[in-house]
């Protein structure tokens, strides 16, 4: 059919609808004999009586018009329709298969309050006014049925459909390890001890070490110093956090000076005295305290383009390859290799010393607020 106006936009749109309202009557009755919970079922029935009188009020619009209904098959409505069928032949418990009825019930509701949506504007500027009239009224039923499924899911059928499972904490750790970014160096290697600054220029302390996943080596905060030569302070920020500033050899970080006094204080002998199940613990205090606390750094994506370089370079730790293979399997994962008066780093074994790669490094732990 060829659109040359916005009346012929008008009867493709109520032609589409007609043919999505066909469906809902041939599809509802299936999906409320999956469903178990009697008032999902009940709500499922109504509407697809409804849908019955949606198509009487387009079959008198086209009547108004003076012209047969077109045959033109609803493509939008047979797509939702084939993934209803697919996730209604899954596997599922019975509370899980009526909370995907509802999702899939209003996938196909929201579908056609857009398209009536259109057509009631369409109607009125085509100073059809007894038209837009019926498919308000069509549009208004539509929005009833989906709040209602919306009720019913709230009311209890999601909730139902959780396990124990779904609500424990997320976890995504082998067990956390201090690393001293100094012990990285054995021998001759050169130990650079990078300040950390925010945006605005104040000093927050010094990089003095890692806490890394003991699994996969993956770093997931960083230890900063922040006292003086008597009195020191240790406390950590999250690793994706910290971003190099190469003109003026610094580590930077968006938190004000005073946020980051009241972050989570790191005693490096209490936390070697702990036993495992103590860190486990303790990781999770940390898993509570970092995400989208007001102020605080907002964890990065880690991406291939976005992984600190400072880390990849070994800009904090460099070591001479001759002393390479002294060092142990978990400070390797830390230290680069570099020749002495030369810029490019070579790596004397790859098999024993791999270098860091980007998509080695996943998400660091959110959280709220240390307790």
């Amino acid at each position: 059919m060829t659109i040359g106006s916005l009346k012929d936009l008008y009867i493709d749109e109520l032609s589409d609808l007609y043919d999505a309202e066909t469906q809902m009557i041939r599809e509802l009755p299936r999906f409320a004999e999956a469903a178990r919970a009697p008032e999902l079922r009940d709500a499922l029935k109504k509407h697809c009586e409804e849908s019955r009188l949606h198509l009487e009020r387009l079959e008198l619009i086209f009547t108004h018009w003076g012209e047969r209904r077109r045959q033109k098959p609803c493509a939008g409505l047979s797509g939702i329709v084939q993934e209803a069928d697919e996730r209604l032949n899954q596997e599922a418990t019975d509370d899980a298969r009526d909370a995907a009825i509802i999702g899939v019930a209003q996938r196909i509701e929201h579908y056609e309050m857009a398209a009536y949506g259109c057509a009631r504007t369409y109607a009125r500027r085509l100073n059809r006014a007894d038209e837009a009239r019926l498919l308000q009224e069509t549009l208004d039923e539509e929005g009833r049925a989906d709040r209602k499924l919306t009720e019913i899911a709230e009311a209890h059928i999601n909730d139902d459909a959780r396990t124990e499972a779904d609500l424990a904490a997320p976890r995504a750790s082998g067990g956390l390890r201090y690393l001293e970014a100094s012990d990285a160096v054995m021998g001759p290697g050169v130990w650079e001890r990078l300040p950390i600054r925010n945006d605005a220029d104040e000093e927050l302390g010094a990089l003095e070490g890692l806490v890394v996943d003991s699994v996969i080596q993956h770093p997931r905060y960083i230890v900063v110093d922040s006292g003086s030569l008597f009195v020191h302070r240790r406390y950590l920020l999250p690793f994706d956090g910290v971003r190099l500033d190469e003109s003026a050899r610094v580590l930077r970080v968006n938190i004000d000076k005073d946020v980051a006094s009241r972050y989570p204080s790191f005693d490096r002998d209490a936390f070697r005295a702990m036993s495992d199940a103590e860190k486990r613990a303790y990781e999770q205090r940390l898993f509570d305290f970092f995400p989208h606390e007001r102020g605080v750094l907002a964890p990065v994506e880690p991406t291939a383009s976005n992984v600190p370089e400072w880390l990849i370079k070994g800009t904090w730790i460099t070591v001479p390859p001759e002393q390479a293979s002294r060092l142990n399997d978990t400070t390797r994962s830390f230290a680069n290799e570099f020749v002495p008066n030369r810029e490019q780093m070579v790596a004397k074994d790859r098999d024993d010393a791999r270098p860091f790669k980007p998509e080695d490094l996943p998400t660091p732990p959110p959280g709220d607020k240390l307790r």
